[in-house]
């Protein structure tokens, strides 16, 4: 079992050689709702995830990204490029959108803007698309679907996880405590989320 939040920021904030054990154990703390997780900021490994993976060469993010794609169930990855479409396209429905996402389609040479219907590669590149040019689709994604930046692979969880602690690190240096859970609400803004500790 992974140790506290101090535990990881030594272990990934420091350049130590880390085990595939841990950086699974950690990714899975830091997405958890348990109330024993509630010091791994979800929202500072959000962020993280999705700075990491901006620097990321696009052939090895396009190549992990299409195996991440080509191993998720159908209806996980119909929520995955459809949350990532809406978070494009404005998410407002409408011409507006659905012009936006064929002018996107159209740039990228993709055979179809349709979840459902979208290959391994087109997939692949219209995340590179966003990752470049509209980071929030990509974190708003990786915040609604973890499971992605798990099926991403252990090198690149372990990445987003040393930028995740770098961050916690300078906020912990600013007085700022890096305790809050953000995120996607719902399950995460419970009370038991939302506390922090006194000083």
């Amino acid at each position: 079992m992974s140790g506290t939040v101090d535990d990881f920021m030594n272990r990934f904030g420091g350049g130590k050689p880390v085990d595939e054990g841990e950086v699974g154990q950690y990714h899975d703390r830091f997405i958890s709702t348990h109330e024993n997780d509630r010091d791994f900021d979800n929202r500072t490994y959000h962020e993280g995830a999705t700075e990491y993976l901006g620097k990321l060469p696009d052939d090895q993010f396009q190549a992990a990204a299409s195996q991440a794609i080509s191993q998720a169930p159908p209806q996980d990855r119909e929520g995955l490029l459809g949350g990532l479409l809406g978070a494009l396209g404005g998410g407002g429905g409408g011409a507006g959108a659905l012009g936006g996402l064929a002018g996107i389609g159209q740039m990228l040479g993709l055979g179809s803007t349709d979840p459902k219907r979208m290959s391994e590669d087109d997939a692949a590149k219209l995340m590179n698309y966003a990752r470049k040019e509209n980071p929030d689709a990509l974190r708003q994604t990786v915040e609604e679907k973890p499971w992605f930046l798990k099926a991403l692979g252990n090198p690149i969880i372990a990445g987003a996880l040393g930028f995740a602690a770098a961050k916690m690190l300078n906020n912990r240096g600013g007085g700022m405590g890096g305790r809050g859970r953000g995120g996607r609400g719902g399950r995460r803004a419970g009370m038991g989320r939302r506390q922090r500790r006194n000083v």
